[in-house]
C-alpha cells in the first residue's frame, strides 16, 4: 500500500469514526438538555443551550466532529470511486450501536434483533466491497487487450 493508498484509508476510517462521534456526542448533549423542563419553546431551547456548559459542550463537539468528518470523507473521495467509500459508511451505524448501548450516559439496550442487524451491514460492507482477484486481472488483461489504460 503506497502512502496516499494509506492516507486516504486514513480519512475514510476518520470519516466513519468522526460521523459516530457525532451522532453520539450530540445524542448526550440532548439527554442533557432534556434535563430542564423548560424546553417548550424554540427561545428557550437556545437559552438552555447556551446557558448549559454541559449540553454547549457536547454540542459543539458534535458539530465539530461532523465538520472533520466531512472534510476526511472529502479527500477520501479523491482517491476512492463513490461506490467503493460509501458502504463503509455502514460502519457508522454498527460504531453509533455500540457507542448507545455501551456509552453509560447513553445507556441503550443491547437486543439480539438490533445486532443481528448489524451482522447484516457488516457482511453487506464485505460483500459490496470483495474483490474477486480472478476478476480483477481477467478486466485488467481485457483492457490491456483493447489498448485502455489500467
Amino acid at each position: 500500500m503506497n502512502k496516499i493508498e494509506s492516507n486516504a484509508v486514513l480519512l475514510l476510517s476518520l470519516s466513519v469514526v468522526l460521523s459516530a462521534c457525532a451522532q453520539l456526542f450530540m445524542k448526550v448533549s440532548m439527554i442533557q438538555l432534556q434535563l430542564h423542563d423548560e424546553v417548550n419553546f424554540i427561545s428557550s431551547f437556545f437559552f438552555i443551550i447556551f446557558e448549559n456548559n454541559a449540553v454547549l459542550i457536547w454540542l459543539i463537539a458534535g458539530l465539530a466532529c461532523y465538520a472533520i468528518s466531512m472534510l476526511s470523507w472529502m479527500f477520501a473521495l479523491i482517491k476512492y470511486e463513490l461506490s467503493f467509500a460509501y458502504p463503509f459508511l455502514g460502519i457508522t451505524y454498527v460504531l453509533v450501536y455500540l457507542g448507545a448501548v455501551y456509552w453509560g450516559q447513553i445507556g441503550e439496550q443491547l437486543s439480539w434483533q438490533r445486532s443481528a442487524g448489524i451482522v447484516l451491514i457488516l457482511t453487506g460492507v464485505v460483500f459490496v466491497n470483495y474483490k474477486n482477484s480472478n476478476q480483477d486481472a481477467a478486466n485488467k488483461d481485457t483492457a490491456n487487450k483493447n489498448g485502455e489504460a489500467v
